[in-house]
């Protein structure tokens, strides 16, 4: 990497963290991941509210605390331990997203601290990710601060979610993909405990490399990924997909585990025309859009110098978008935060690429 770039990477680095750190985001879900984290402390009942609710109001505004709190479901956790306790199971499976968070604590931060801390650290990470994938792909350095500001990465940043340690994993799977390192097999093996839902990164990571010839890795890796996943849900109680379904898109309530399942067919259905909708609006979209038309043309397939870049950095991660929004068809845009960005980042270097060839036949 030339001085030039690495320079425009440690600025931009440098601007993620100090948004992260210092503009957090204070979302709802700060509240469940210090539960879980004080629930392995050894916090149950009514001492993990007050735990809880007690680090959550240390740490933010009056009136923010109050946004945390009312509302009929916001409220009602707040209220009733029982409801708190029920919440429990959505969180826990971020195994090491509460692993990081737990650490993080240990160094003398609060738990609410801690959530967004490690989503700022790893949001960085990220960016210097993206500048070697730059790097290896051909695209010019400039490329990464224009990605970094329109694929959401600064938001992620904020949030005291898994996301931005999902984006930084997810980012390190496809280099090593890349690369052709065989660290590619073992970080796919691990994916599902960052955020359960990356089990269908993994998968089609590892059947990228099964059809570019390491057929007896990737099928260990697989398999390894596979039980990562069981694991992270049989082990922390995991609500099945019809549960997740009905309380994220039909019906919130704030006593999951004993939740009756919808069984009107349009239930299931509304969400699928409100994500499109809401899905062609996003300015992710835009790069999508673009991105397949450039894969579709005949010429661009015909020169493209290597298929199996293109396949790693734009056919695999819009894959993993189509397939998670068919089986969760919500347009939750920070969990594609990283698909955006490498997509982005393919369709630069095919417009570099493009742009040079015709300049190469005039």
């Amino acid at each position: 990497m030339r001085m030039p770039a690495l320079i425009l990477t440690v600025i931009v680095t440098l601007i993620v963290l100090t948004f992260g750190l210092k503009k957090p985001s204070y979302n709802w879900d700060m509240i469940g991941y210090v539960a879980v984290a004080l629930s392995a402390d050894g916090y149950h009942g009514i001492d993990l509210n007050k735990a809880t609710y007690g680090s959550v109001r240390n740490e933010v505004s009056p009136g923010t605390f109050d946004q945390l709190t009312q509302g009929d479901y916001r409220e009602t956790v707040f209220r009733d331990p029982t409801s708190l306790a029920q919440q429990l199971p959505f969180y826990r499976i971020r195994v090491l997203y509460v692993g990081a968070v737990r650490m993080v604590h240990a160094m003398g931060f609060s738990y609410p601290r801690s959530t967004y801390v490690v989503s700022a650290v790893f949001a960085a990470m990220s960016v210097v990710l993206l500048a070697f994938v730059t790097h290896e792909i051909g695209a010019p350095a400039i490329a990464v601060p224009l990605v970094v500001a329109f694929s959401g990465l600064i938001d992620v940043a904020r949030l005291s979610t898994p996301d931005a340690m999902a984006c930084f994993f997810a980012l390190l799977t496809i280099h090593a993909l890349i690369r052709e390192s065989t660290l590619v097999f073992f970080i796919a093996a691990l994916l599902p405990l960052v955020r359960t839902d990356l089990l269908l990164l993994s998968l089609l990571v590892l059947g990228h490399s099964v059809v570019f010839g390491q057929r007896k890795y990737a099928v260990a890796s697989m398999v390894a990924a596979c039980m990562s996943y069981w694991l992270a849900v049989r082990m922390n109680g995991a609500y099945g997909w019809l549960t997740l379904f009905n309380t994220s898109l039909i019906h919130k309530t704030a006593y999951p585990a004993t939740l009756v399942p919808s069984h009107a067919i349009g239930d299931y259905l509304r969400p699928y025309a409100s994500m499109a909708y809401d899905f062609t609006m996003h300015p992710h979209f835009v790069i999508y859009s673009l991105a397949i038309w450039f894969l579709t043309r005949e010429r661009t397939m015909a020169l493209s110098a290597d298929m199996r870049l293109l396949s790693a950095i734009s056919i695999v991660p819009m894959a993993f978008v189509v397939i998670h929004l068919l089986l969760f068809p919500a347009m939750t845009y920070r969990f594609f935060v990283f698909t955006a960005a490498l997509v982005a980042l393919g369709l630069i270097s095919q417009m570099q690429w493009a742009t040079r060839s015709q300049q190469a036949i005039h």
